[in-house]
């Protein structure tokens, strides 16, 4: 039995199984009189008495205190109570009632536990009475709830309480005609044990909120007895009047006070502080996807930053942010992404200021987009341009004795050229002067259009200036002022025109916090990150990822899918496997977008292509539809090492599977180079991949397959030139392109979602012995992560040198890739296109 199911088999044996005797456990009706609706609509900790349920439904934890204005006994306090909790729940509630030899009090308490979400909970509670529990016969009791919302407008709520005596249940239904709180109809059936099932009492009535804080209700019960509610909740505290008549006679009035209800307030802070607030971001650190959950203070997950600037945006109290960039480091298309929702911030009317010490072109970049730089007096600018210059390595091949053969069958595919040539191809260096270009382009019209300075000034300085202090940049004016980082508080102040406060995003978030009162299954999105090398068990992970991509494909939470793709490519069949799973998005009619990061070319476009929208940044590197293949053997490698292979063979190319076996990284050196009618072989399936890749293009992205190999032969493009080529859609951050989406899959703006990411965040950091062991043995892959191995110059992107460590690692991996699978064809981007800068994960 399911754990949800279990609340509702047991309220049906309270119903069935209890013998009719008298019950000792107090009335309904008496139990009710301080909830304003039902027991499993809107009423919180105060109706968790009732139903547990409510318990698992509760965002925050609450307290509810409670009194009323009946008097059995003049120098007393009749009737009071108090509930507490979240998950676990506790409540206590005294009466004094009538008794033989005069009225007298007892307490009733409950523990409780509740689980669930939005569209299912569940509750248990178990109630026990103190002193006076003889007196009225009270007995122990064990409660159980349930409340069912697979809607917007509905919900339907069960409880029931069974006791050794007898046993009390409830049922109710709640109806939210606008699909929003301001309008609720009601209605509920108790009955008691000892009573026939169609003698139950029944109730009914409405609740409207006309606007956030205000409550008016009225419930109607037998009897003639009608209930006026009356509340109101000031921010995060709410007042409320439940005012009993009887035949239009007024009777009690009960008086309850909420702390953390889960209903919204009026907001009276949105007023009085409006814009008094700045959001104080300290970026020190390293800007990646995922951070790891434990002992990682050195990572800045995408998302976290762009959620912190959009808070600031929605939040009324909050009039900018205050940004130090002091050790940051990340890539130039994370800092765009940032940069942009900035710009966001300003056309929202909001305000920001940023402090830099040591900065190069990416972070003036970012800068630029403030209303107020400060700069670090010793703090220097450097900002020499954009170049891109790989490393050949025929020759050392050569004196290593190593033969290379590259097979290059389309004009740009130059992902091998490292190996193959002592210099840049004329097709290379036209794709890579294109490249520097677009960067180049981008930035400075970004720089110059802050208003800080010219076009023309702007290139003169990158000229003549490369290199720029504080003090001659506050002489150009490309900075406001020079001060430490202490100056931020001072310069938020000129920038709002009064005085403000700087407050973390986890303070305001934590105070300014509203309940979402949305009924029904909260939407979730999954947003799947493929990351690295296509592989099929590293990087990119094309066996996990594709089963990921399935199950959110069948699971029925899961409104939409949006995948991060920041790859370079590699193994094909471990694109195709993402690829099929994206395919079949189509006939599911599941919104699946793709957000391409820095890289998404050659294979991680194959991954790309079947996606409903694409969308990039300029600075992302695409396209690269090609494929390439090399072949690596022993030409004098084994005479300088003093080793030898001899073999016994069946078939003609079966000796090219064998070879020289390095100790130590274990693997082969093939003896030969392959023959006239091998190559013809190898072209056969490179040309016949190229194909297939150009067809699934075209048929993706609705372009004729004439088009696509015009634009393809391995072509890279920055992400500006591939939306007017039609392989991008939309050139559009991660967050805008959730929010696209959301809205693709009919969820309504401003409802509240569930971002799933794939894969799970990992739990610590690996420690520095582990990681050097895992290098060592060929499990490090990409750029660097270490954030001070790049300083983020303008020369290096977009591929300007990769750092030693990084450039000899992706390029290793490529020629042991060969070496693993050899004649394998590949779908790879030129290594020497990656930036330096740390890699995406």
């Amino acid at each position: 039995m399911s754990k949800r199911s279990l609340p509702a088999a047991l309220l049906a044996a309270a119903f069935l199984s209890a013998p009719p005797a008298r019950a000792g456990l107090p009335p309904y009706a008496q139990e009710s009189d301080v909830i304003s609706t039902t027991p499993g609509t809107d009423d919180g900790a105060v109706a968790a008495m009732l139903n547990p349920a409510q318990w698992g439904l509760l965002e925050r934890s609450e307290a509810a205190l409670w009194w009323s204005d009946d008097q059995v006994l003049a120098d007393r306090r009749d009737d009071y109570g108090f509930s507490m909790g979240r998950g676990l729940g506790f409540s206590y509630r005294h009466r004094i009632l009538p008794a033989p030899g005069g009225p007298h009090g007892v307490g009733d308490y409950q523990i409780g536990l509740g689980w669930g979400d939005g569209a299912n909970a569940g509750g248990i509670a178990y109630g026990f009475s103190g002193p006076g529990r003889s007196l009225f016969d009270r007995k122990n009791f064990l409660a159980l709830g349930s409340i069912l919302r697979p809607t917007p407008w509905l919900s339907l709520g069960s409880a029931g309480r069974i006791a050794s005596g007898g046993s009390q249940g409830t049922l109710d239904l709640g109806l939210r005609p606008l699909s929003d709180p301001r309008v609720l109809l009601f209605a509920g059936y108790a009955m008691e044990s000892e009573q026939h099932w169609d003698d139950g009492a029944v109730s009914g009535g409405v609740a409207l909120r006309p606007i956030a804080g205000l409550e008016l209700g009225g419930t109607w019960s037998e009897n003639e007895r009608f209930q006026l509610t009356l509340g109101l909740t000031l921010a995060r505290t709410g007042f409320r009047t439940l005012t009993q008549f009887d035949r239009s006679d007024r009777g009690t009035t009960d008086y309850v006070v909420r702390l953390n209800p889960p209903v919204r307030g009026l907001d009276p802070a949105g007023r009085l502080l409006r814009g008094r607030r700045f959001l104080e971001m300290n970026l020190k650190g390293e800007a990646v996807y995922q951070s790891y959950r434990f002992f990682d203070d050195r990572s800045l997950p995408l998302r976290r930053i762009l959620d912190d600037i959009q808070f600031a945006i929605d939040e009324p109290t909050v009039g900018g942010v205050a940004i130090n960039l002091s050790g940051f480091n990340g890539n130039v298309e994370m800092i765009w992404e940032v940069r942009e929702k900035l710009l966001d911030l300003k056309r929202a009317g909001k305000k920001s200021v940023i402090y830099l010490d040591r900065a190069g072109a990416a972070e003036y970049y970012l800068a630029s987009a403030t209303d107020r730089i400060i700069m670090d007096p010793l703090g220097t600018l450097l900002i020499p341009g954009v170049q891109t210059s790989p490393t050949y390595m025929k020759d050392t091949l050569e004196k290593l004795g190593l033969g290379f053969e590259e097979w290059r069958y389309f004009k740009y595919k130059s992902a091998l050229e490292a190996f193959s040539r002592r210099d840049m191809s004329d097709a290379d260096r036209e794709q890579r002067g294109d490249l520097v270009r677009a960067t180049y382009e981008e930035m400075a019209a970004g720089i110059a259009g802050s208003g800080r300075m010219t076009r023309a000034q702007f290139d003169s300085t990158v000229n003549q200036e490369p290199y720029v202090s504080a003090r001659r940049l506050l002489e150009l004016h490309w900075i406001d002022e020079v001060g430490g980082s202490d100056a931020l508080r001072e310069a938020a102040k000129r920038v709002a025109g009064r005085r403000v406060f700087l407050s973390k995003p986890r303070e305001i978030r934590s105070r300014r916090w509203q309940p979402d009162e949305a009924w029904g299954p909260m939407p979730t999105i999954a947003l799947a990150y493929t990351v690295g090398e296509c592989a099929m068990d590293t990087g990119i992970r094309g066996r996990e990822a594709s089963r990921a991509l399935k199950k959110f494909r069948e699971r029925r939470d899961v409104k939409a899918v949006v995948m991060r793709v920041d790859s370079p490519g590699g193994d094909p069949l471990a694109s195709d496997l993402v690829a099929r799973e994206m395919k079949a998005y189509r006939g599911a009619k599941k919104p699946l977008y793709v957000s391409q990061g820095r890289v998404a070319a050659s294979g991680g476009y194959w991954i790309s292509m079947d996606a409903a929208r694409i969308t990039a940044s300029p600075f992302t590197i695409t396209g690269s539809i090609g494929v390439i293949g090399g072949w690596v053997w022993n030409e004098g490698l084994g005479k300088k090492l003093g080793m030898r292979s001899d073999r016994v063979q069946i078939g003609h190319s079966a000796d090219l599977m064998g070879g020289l076996t390095l100790p130590l990284l274990g693997v082969k050196i093939p003896e030969r180079n392959l023959d006239e009618h091998e190559r013809v072989v190898v072209k056969r399936g490179i040309l016949e991949l190229y194909d297939d890749f150009t067809k699934r293009v075209a048929e993706g992205r609705g372009i004729e397959v004439e088009r696509v190999r015009e634009i393809a032969e391995g072509h890279v493009y920055a992400g500006r030139a591939a939306l007017g080529l039609r392989l991008v859609d939309e050139i559009a951050s991660l967050d805008r392109t959730i929010e696209e989406a959301k809205t693709a899959a009919g969820i309504p703006k401003g409802r509240h979602v569930r971002i799933e990411e794939y894969p799970k965040q990992r739990l610590f950091p690996m420690p520095g012995l582990a990681r050097l062991v895992a290098r060592i043995a060929g499990g490090a892959g990409g750029a660097s992560t270490d954030a001070e191995d790049g300083d983020g110059l303008l020369g290096q992107y977009p591929g300007g040198p990769l750092g030693p460590s990084s450039a000899w690692t992706y390029e290793a991996r490529t020629l042991g890739r060969m070496l693993r699978s050899p004649g394998q064809p590949l779908l790879v981007t030129p290594p020497s296109l990656l930036p330096d800068e740390p890699a995406a994960r």
